[in-house]
């Protein structure tokens, strides 16, 4: 069994189940070590990700075409999933838990469909997992995106342009931050901001800098989420700013994007 090993690492644990299926051992911080990740960032679709929230095959096939191997992606409709699985497996998806989306591997189908479902060793989360076809369905969105591990040409892939993008990306992160904070807003705006706008640097920019063994930057980073949670519990009547110091913001992100730039 793969478990997870930092937050929100279950697509990871999940490439490595795939991995395992297919005779290769490895772990999702091993993976996640060997690609870089602490120091990837990127901008999507106008949100700002990094860590675990970088997933799918464009960052799974940095760490699989170099061994040989490249995950395939596919769109599939609700109406269709069913039957799609049971001839791709295993095979990578998210389904809707009562915790948010989560990856998970379909091995096997016999009248119900079954998955290994990634966990943190020791939580007591059940690590595997049997839908019926209703059940299944009622999990997913509408398309679905379903990943699938093949062969192919191993060849060295440059985590370079990945790094030199993820520098001026966390400090256009942190300038959006800075500009957000400044100005004040209807209490209701700061919700759709946490994963758009804050999430890369005070939630999975600390998990990363955790993983990659630098704590005394993640504790900094540490007290200014504190500082945002404790806004967000607030009236959010003022400006972001008069709680969080943006210069304090500023200064460690600099920090980041400098042991980045170490990387290339």
């Amino acid at each position: 069994m793969k478990y997870m090993h930092f937050k929100a690492s279950c697509s990871y644990a999940a490439l490595a189940a795939i991995m395992e299926l297919n005779g290769v051992d490895t772990e999702d911080y091993k993976i996640a070590l060997e690609i870089k990740l602490p120091w990837l960032f990127s901008k999507e679709n106008g949100e700002y990700i990094s860590g675990p929230m970088l997933q799918g095959a464009k960052w799974f096939n940095l760490w699989l075409i170099p061994r040989g191997y490249r995950m395939v992606e596919e769109s599939i409709e609700r109406e269709r999933l069913c039957n799609y699985l049971r001839t791709h497996k295993p095979a990578m998806l998210g389904i809707q838990t009562p915790y948010g989306k989560h990856a998970v591997v379909f091995t096997e189908y016999d009248g119900e469909y079954h998955f290994i479902n990634p966990a943190h060793e020791g939580s007591g989360e059940c690590t595997k997992l049997s839908l019926s076809e209703e059940e299944l369905r009622s999990s997913v969105e509408q398309k679905t995106t379903v990943g699938t591990v093949i062969s192919t040409e191993a060849k060295q892939q440059s985590l370079a342009p990945h790094l030199k993008k993820s520098v001026s990306v966390i400090r256009e992160n942190c300038a959006d931050i800075e500009a957000f904070a400044s100005e004040t807003h209807e209490p209701s705006a700061y919700l759709p901001m946490m994963n758009r706008l804050f999430r890369s640097l005070f939630l999975d920019g600390i998990t990363m800098l955790e993983l990659a063994g630098e704590s005394d930057l993640a504790k900094a980073f540490t007290a200014l989420q504190q500082q945002f949670m404790a806004f967000m519990r607030g009236t959010r009547e003022e400006a972001l700013r008069e709680t969080l110091s943006v210069d304090r913001l500023h200064e460690l992100t600099e920090q980041y994007a400098k042991l980045i730039e170490r990387q290339i």
